[in-house]
């Protein structure tokens, strides 16, 4: 299957209908479990999974700040690297099967994608050293797609509606079809572990600095909301807001969520501030605006906007100021996101 964008066909399908529920029976509250030792299905949390460790890596030679970036220019989703002023533009991935959604190990060495390289769209790693690609999660008629790496760099999140187990009355019930938020370690020496469970789909996880709690978009409760996911407490709604809530990025300073809303009637970017819970619109544009992430320092914000007729990605300082525009193509460039 390809695909101009994998999230853009997820999105649009969960646009059009209400997620309805499959004919299976909802599973309860989300509250951790202790976690099977083998059991590809079971609900586990981050901290209970061992965290491999990896070969320390040597210092890379300084960098000018760079972003990585989806894009569609050449034909098929690809990702790109680009500095900040708009230099040095290289394809990263060159492959003729759709690559997308990059996230960024902590090191800025490899970098984490989605890719329908194996035929099913699966998550691979890119060593940028070496140039060498890994496939790290192994779905053949499902989909594991949107990596997101913690920043300890021992575990990665991503979404799919694989099928899994829960259990019921008299023995255990499948829940096919429901994309829900997984994490597996980057080393892919454990199986896959499901982190949320209610009925609707997860997707766009973000970890927080601690690599222990994440925040999410999901249309559980019937529309687009963002949830903050604690292992200890489950999931809470950040935004509980009837308009759409999504993709959602945390700060590196653990204090600030941005994410995209058209609670105004167009898509804005919006930061909440977990301290006293304000809401800032920072990009207050006409046109849609979206898919925010925080650069390494937490003072700009990188985005998409159409509003020079496509998606292009811009920068902006974290309060919305000094917006200026990082690629000018007339293919549509989406998911940015800052190499540490």
């Amino acid at each position: 299957m390809h695909t101009k964008s994998i999230l853009f066909l997820i999105i649009a399908l969960l646009l059009l209908s209400a997620c309805a529920s499959p004919a299976t029976p909802e599973p309860g509250p989300e509250t951790p479990a202790p976690e099977p030792v083998a059991q590809d299905s079971a609900t586990a949390t981050p901290t209970s999974r061992p965290r491999p460790t990896s070969t320390p890596t040597p210092t890379r030679p300084p960098h000018p700040p760079q972003i990585a970036f989806e894009t569609d220019r050449d034909g098929n989703g690809e990702v790109y690297l680009v500095d900040v002023d708009g230099g040095n533009l290289v394809n990263l991935t060159n492959h003729p099967a759709y690559d997308g959604t990059p996230s960024w190990s902590p090191d800025g060495l490899r970098l984490a994608f989605t890719s329908e390289r194996s035929g099913a769209p699966n998550v691979f790693i890119l060593d940028l050293e070496d140039g060498q690609v890994t496939q790290l999660t192994k779905s053949v008629e499902d989909y594991s797609v949107v990596p997101a790496w913690s920043p300890d760099g021992s575990l990665i999140l991503f979404s799919s509606n694989r099928t899994y187990v829960v259990p019921g009355e008299g023995g255990q019930l499948e829940v096919p079809g429901n994309t829900k938020i997984w994490v597996v370690d980057v080393l892919g020496v454990l199986p896959p572990k499901r982190l949320t469970e209610q009925l609707g789909l997860d997707l766009f996880a973000s970890w927080a600095p601690d690599s222990q709690r994440m925040v999410f978009m999901s249309k559980r409760d019937g529309n687009l909301e963002i949830y903050l996911w604690d292992p200890e407490q489950g999931p809470v709604n950040l935004t509980n807001h009837p308009a759409r809530d999504m993709n959602p990025d945390w700060s590196p300073d653990g204090n600030r969520i941005a994410f995209m809303s058209d609670r105004t009637g167009n898509m804005e970017i919006y930061v909440l501030d977990l301290r006293d819970n304000s809401l800032t619109n920072v990009s207050q544009h006409p046109a849609e605006d979206g898919d925010p992430d925080w650069s390494p320092d937490g003072s700009q914000l990188a985005f998409i906007s159409d509003r020079d007729g496509n998606k292009e990605i811009y920068v902006m300082d974290a309060d919305g100021s000094n917006v200026r525009r990082l690629t000018n193509n007339p293919g549509d460039d989406i998911h940015p996101q800052w190499r540490p």
